[in-house]
């Protein structure tokens, strides 16, 4: 099977599972909904996910990719256009930020948010991976869980403001708390 068939199929159990968490209550979603919903059969779900935690974990693996490549395209280097690209990114997610922050799913980003933005900063070569030693990670982690969680908490408040302030207001927001 080729790669973009694939992350079709992949798709379509997400598309599935995200529909019928807007009307239901993630414990009640079952896999036999999620393969009707999406109209594929169980044996090809399981081909591709383990479980429903599954389907998370592979949404917040694009969703890594995604940053990452926004963060690229938009060649952002400081501490503003870095943080606007982050809210427009969360703009262009905003309805799967919404949805798993209803259901209460965001810890399946929370807890691996530490490695997800160190992946994202290493591919994007904010951290060069050959510099990385124990010294390093020792000081980096400290100082970036720190922000990490400021940025996080932020995102959390910003999703639910209405109106939403644009990202550009965000990063005038970040830049004058941390100066």
């Amino acid at each position: 099977m080729k790669t973009s068939e694939v992350n079709q199929t992949k798709d379509w159990i997400v598309e599935a599972t995200f529909k019928l968490l807007d009307r239901k209550d993630y414990q009640d979603i079952t896999i036999s909904q999620i393969v009707n919903k999406a109209g594929i059969g169980r044996r090809t779900f399981y081909r591709y996910f383990k479980s429903k935690n599954d389907i998370f974990n592979y949404v917040g693996l694009n969703l890594v990719n995604d940053f990452a490549q926004t963060i690229l395209n938009d060649k952002a280097d400081s501490l503003f256009t870095i943080s606007t690209s982050y809210f427009n990114f969360w703009e262009n997610h905003i309805d799967t930020l919404l949805l798993m922050k209803k259901a209460h799913l965001l810890y399946f980003i929370e807890d691996n948010l530490f490695e997800i933005i160190y992946k994202v900063a290493i591919k994007i070569g904010h951290i060069e991976e050959q510099d990385v030693d124990e010294n390093f990670m020792d000081r980096y982690k400290y100082e970036f869980e720190f922000k990490l969680a400021g940025f996080w908490k932020l995102t959390l408040l910003w999703c639910t403001d209405m109106p939403r302030k644009t990202p550009e207001e965000m990063a005038k927001i970040i830049l004058s708390i941390l100066k």
